[in-house]
């Protein structure tokens, strides 16, 4: 019998370039600049950006402070 490992409940959802874009309302261009320069907090997993949301806010709270 095959021992299934118990799921972490404490795992953030991750968003997508797309959905960043769509949260900022501006081009996915320019997340994935921001990313790419690191000025905005990312992580890549494999070939694509993911982004926590709680990362996201206070970031942008900073520019704005």
């Amino acid at each position: 019998m095959r021992r299934m490992r118990p799921q972490r409940q404490s795992m953030v959802p991750l968003m997508t370039i797309e959905e960043v874009a769509e949260y900022m309302q501006v081009s996915r261009f320019t997340v994935y600049r921001l990313a790419k320069f690191h000025s905005i907090p990312a992580t890549k997993i494999g070939r694509q950006w993911r982004f926590q949301k709680e990362e996201i806010d206070r970031w942008m709270k900073e520019q704005f402070d």
